[in-house]
């Protein structure tokens, strides 16, 4: 879906390291300096099919927890994301959606860092939000949500793309739930209490593995 520190968009469409701001995805996932400053799977927005060499695997079991009536209260009409099989290892614990037009992406996937980490990371790019391509970023607390929950939003500088991270710990595990989007590129983020995104993450938490 999206690997956390570094935003890419590719031409035509747009690719979201939903890990991106945060480094909070895995290392199959995408990678961006910030909350989750670990990488993170890309999604590509307009994603165009798997090429015939390569091989799809089924969803992700997160899929269940986020799944497309979910994703709709983001996504008109959201597209499940195939997973394409990695070369070596195991495909990345992600689920993503996209928008029809390709104009907004989500993701749902675990964190690979502490959540303490994936929160100095947030307001280390908070900062220094240059040194990653990214602007106006904004870091706040959510209540309420989980045992610790912050959300991370930052408009991306060389697209017109806006980028919302929640990232909560829930005791053994920390999730982070990304939505990138070109559409109503404001760069005033919404109050956290009528977040969607945040409200998202609320609705599916307590269907959310308990295992590591």
């Amino acid at each position: 879906m999206m690997v956390r520190r570094l935003f890419r968009a590719a031409a035509g469409s747009l690719t979201v390291l939903a890990c991106g701001l945060l480094t909070a995805c895995g290392t199959s996932t995408h990678a961006t300096p910030s909350a989750a400053g670990a990488t993170t799977a890309s999604v590509a927005a307009t994603a165009p099919a798997p090429a015939s060499s390569m091989k799809t695997v089924p969803p992700a079991a997160l899929c269940t927890v986020l799944t497309k009536s979910v994703a709709e209260r983001l996504i008109t009409g959201a597209r499940l994301q195939a997973r394409v099989s990695p070369d070596k290892g195991q495909a990345p614990d992600v689920c993503g959606y996209t928008a029809p037009d390709g104009q907004s992406t989500l993701s749902l996937n675990p964190t690979s860092r502490a959540y303490a980490t994936e929160l100095s990371a947030a307001h280390n790019l908070a900062a220094n939000p240059s040194s990653a391509g990214m602007r106006d970023v904004q870091v706040d607390t959510v209540g309420d949500l989980g045992r610790r929950a912050f959300r991370e939003t930052a408009s991306q500088t060389q697209v017109r793309q806006r980028i919302t991270f929640v990232v909560w710990n829930t005791g053994a595990r920390s999730w982070v739930l990304t939505f990138a989007t070109t559409k109503g590129t404001s760069t005033a983020p919404t109050t956290v209490s009528h977040d969607t995104v945040v409200q998202v993450a609320h609705s599916i938490t307590a269907k959310l593995p308990t295992d590591r």
